[in-house]
């Protein structure tokens, strides 16, 4: 029975590795969406461009525009790594009881192993006792 719960045990913690895969790509993808708005608003800065309004009053719009994008995206990057922190501990604690199963079974084994061997050492010692037995008589 145990076995078989430790096979859905390790199951579960094959998904969620696989689970854990994805949001890390998740988090990195938002991560890089930050940094190239982070690049575009850096290269709308003003530089030796000719002065007219139109020109500055779109610059502005687009500054306002992308530093919103930006903000956003920050809080998305932000919350895909929570999210990817808070995954990687129910990994850990799924780890945990896998690891605690093979440990219990492990050792129920060992104690059977043991019992068998006590088992076995008794049908040895007894034999050898009544061929002692006949013997002297």
């Amino acid at each position: 029975m145990l076995k078989s719960y430790l096979g859905l045990q390790q199951e579960e913690l094959e998904n969620l590795g696989a689970e854990r895969q994805r949001l890390r790509e998740l988090a990195l993808r938002e991560e890089q969406r930050a940094h190239k708005l982070q690049e575009v608003l850096s290269s709308l800065r003003p530089g030796s461009d000719k002065f007219h309004p139109l020109l500055w009053q779109n610059k502005q719009q687009m500054d306002g525009q992308l530093r919103r994008l930006l903000s956003h995206q920050v809080q998305q990057s932000a919350l895909a790594r929570l999210d990817l922190e808070r995954h990687e501990g129910e990994l850990v604690r799924q780890f945990g009881r896998v690891k605690g199963l093979e440990l219990l079974l492990a050792r129920r084994d060992d104690v059977a192993r043991q019992q068998q061997e006590r088992r076995d050492q008794l049908q040895l010692d007894e034999l050898a006792s009544l061929r002692h037995l006949t013997r002297k008589e």
